[in-house]
């Protein structure tokens, strides 16, 4: 009787080793999800103000601090603000291509904001700040481009699709 009973232990623990093997075998290694990027994530500059005509655009880059990787939506969260007594809202365009980017330190996202000046002051608008908001629903408010108010043609910002990468455009999305 000890023999059958031994023989039946060993048969099930042989069973539960080959199971638990297989099933490790064809257990996929789970990618680790990135947390979204919060406010106190991530630092924003400016920089390649280009000054036209009556065209001007500049470079808002972001940047995730030292140890942070964390995801954005590829379609700026970006809003401007007005001064008070401007009732009219600023149009804005923004430009995106769907999906997800991966922020790190080492590699800043992109986007370009463009605007014209306008020719008559009745083409005029007013843009004071601009708030970057993040996927958690955390924002940071800045000004637009400098401090104080900034005459606009009436007809909107254009936001471009980030880019990615120290050399801009070397694409890092996660679809």
């Amino acid at each position: 009787m000890r023999r059958k009973n031994w023989a039946t232990a060993i048969a099930a623990a042989v069973t539960v080793t080959f199971l638990t093997g297989s099933a490790m075998a064809n257990a996929s290694p789970a990618k680790a999800a990135v947390r979204p990027c919060t406010a106190n994530n991530v630092s924003f500059y400016f920089g390649g103000f280009s000054y036209g005509l009556s065209h001007r655009s500049f470079d808002l880059t972001l940047l995730a601090h030292d140890g942070i990787t964390c995801s954005l939506s590829d379609t700026p969260q970006v809003t401007f603000n007005s001064p008070p007594a401007q009732t009219s809202k600023i149009p804005v365009t923004i430009n995106g291509r769907g999906g997800t980017l991966t922020l790190r330190p080492d590699s800043p996202l992109h986007t370009t904001i463009g605007f014209s000046i306008p020719d008559a002051p009745e083409d005029k608008a007013q843009v004071n700040g601009l708030k970057l908001a993040m996927p958690d629903g955390t924002s940071r408010t800045t000004s637009f481009l400098f401090p104080g108010t900034t005459d606009i043609y009436k007809g909107g910002i254009y936001v471009t699709s980030w880019e990615t990468g120290i050399g801009r455009g070397e694409a890092e999305g996660d679809d």
